[in-house]
């Protein structure tokens, strides 16, 4: 158990590193694809699979750290409602709470549709990044979401 809390530690020390080095260096910013949002989801369910831990890590980590690009980026939630990781400070939400600006109460959405193996989607509105945090204008959002153990995890990408 040591030598594993250990190694993982050490492993969010590299990821946080590099993802430093990487947001410092990368300007890309474009606009992502629906195929490179169902690819940077299925890259987080693969290392939710074999480490949650570094996971969360990369995610949190300023959305850098190989799981996002351009406007894309991943996220998950624990289907008790909260909010565990999110690159733009959505980490420790209660997403029970949140409703999009048209109405959409996307917990109960993820929560009620989320099965282990099977990608849903859903699309509502929400800001697009823009540096280091998100839009006020908010942008038609689709996102893929699939359950991973206890977590709903998704990424979506923008359509306007």
């Amino acid at each position: 158990k040591r030598g594993t809390d250990m190694k993982n530690s050490v492993l969010i020390f590299v990821v946080v590193c590099l993802s430093i080095n990487q947001s410092i260096f990368s300007q890309d910013k474009g606009i992502g694809t629906k195929e490179e949002a169902r690819e940077i989801l299925d890259r987080t369910v693969n290392l939710m699979k074999s480490n949650k831990t570094v996971a969360f890590a990369m995610i949190t980590a300023g959305g850098q750290g190989g799981l996002a690009t351009k406007d894309l980026y991943p996220f998950c939630t624990s289907f008790s409602g909260i909010q565990v990781a999110h690159p733009y400070g959505g980490a420790g939400l209660d997403m029970r709470e949140f409703t999009s600006s048209d109405g959409k109460k996307l917990y109960d959405i993820m929560v009620r549709n989320a099965k282990e193996g099977v990608i849903s989607k859903v699309s509502y509105k929400f800001g697009r990044p823009e540096g280091a945090s998100l839009t006020i204008k908010e942008y038609t959002k689709v996102a893929f979401y699939t359950r991973v153990g206890n977590y709903i995890c998704g990424s979506g990408y923008y359509t306007n």
